[in-house]
């Protein structure tokens, strides 16, 4: 990994135009440095932020060039998991299942594989209600979220893909500790996006759960989450989840919403998306219709 990292750094000073004796000033000899660059020798993370900062890159820029040169296989996994389920893709989900089920025999010990078991079977259940999960898998993945009292990315990874499988009370108590920790992901891009696609989740199984009084509380709450203008899914979520919302609460206008939003996916040619959201547009269509021959027939 040091290796890497150096050479990661070497990229980046390379690709500035950017010496040595430029980027070390009177932070770190040049001897060390190279010695870093070429990985030799590690350096510290004081020396390593003070250096980055030399050369104007912030962390996360840092973090972003060695995870493309890494090829970090975690962030590939989840990416991968993410995709197949706005795809609604399950022979993926179902390939995946074996891998993980594979590595989860290989090193029983090692409990991420366990937990990263458990989310692959949770997604491929909210794909296909046959693909059930066992209940002990669920206490064992909530049993993890409680012990860790410093959520990060992939616990929250975790809950966004496994919230359908807790009762609504979890639910409530993972999502609200969630938000209430701001200094998570006002300030890093990354962690705004996977609080945001929690949001969206979370909000979606209040709503279809009627737990409306949290659907309220958490619609507005990402109404009022930091957003650039540039965040244009976000807003379209947001704005889509307030139209379910809406019309499960008896506001039938909802439902223009809801088609609008879609239709904006559409042009935007996120197809897999905007799928997802006509499907559920048709369900409700279709629970008014049946609700309206019910009522004539009174």
């Amino acid at each position: 990994m040091e290796n890497n990292l150096g050479k990661c750094f070497k990229l980046l000073r390379e690709s500035k135009g950017l010496s040595q004796k430029e980027i070390a000033g009177d932070v770190i000899s040049i001897a060390q440095l190279s010695r870093f660059e070429r990985g030799v020798s590690n350096i510290n993370a004081d020396t390593l932020y003070h250096c980055l900062e030399n050369m104007n890159v912030s962390i996360a820029e840092f973090q972003c060039v060695c995870r493309n040169y890494l090829q970090n296989q975690t962030l590939l996994f989840q990416d991968e998991v993410a995709k197949a389920f706005i795809e609604k893709n399950t022979l993926t989900l179902k390939h995946y299942l074996v891998k993980c089920h594979q590595l989860e025999i290989s090193a029983p010990q090692q409990k991420f594989y366990k937990l990263n078991t458990i989310v692959v079977k949770a997604v491929l259940y909210q794909c296909d209600k046959k693909e059930k999960v066992p209940k002990k898998d669920v206490q064992f993945l909530v049993d993890y979220l409680f012990s860790v009292e410093e959520w990060g990315r992939y616990e929250l990874w975790l809950f966004t893909y496994s919230a359908s499988l807790m009762t609504s009370d979890l639910v409530e108590t993972f999502a609200c500790e969630m938000i209430n920790r701001t200094q998570f992901y006002q300030e890093i891009p990354e962690n705004r996006r996977l609080v945001n696609q929690m949001l969206f989740n979370v909000i979606n199984i209040c709503i279809e759960r009627s737990r409306f009084s949290l659907a309220f509380k958490l619609l507005n709450y990402a109404d009022n989450l930091k957003k650039d203008e540039t965040d244009l899914f976000i807003r379209n979520a947001v704005k889509y989840c307030r139209g379910y919302y809406l019309f499960k609460t008896g506001n039938l206008s909802g439902l223009q919403t809801m088609e609008k939003c879609a239709e904006i996916m559409i042009f935007l040619e996120c197809h897999s998306i905007a799928q997802q959201m006509l499907d559920r547009i048709s369900e409700l269509k279709a629970e008014t219709s049946h609700m309206q021959k019910e009522l004539t027939h009174l």
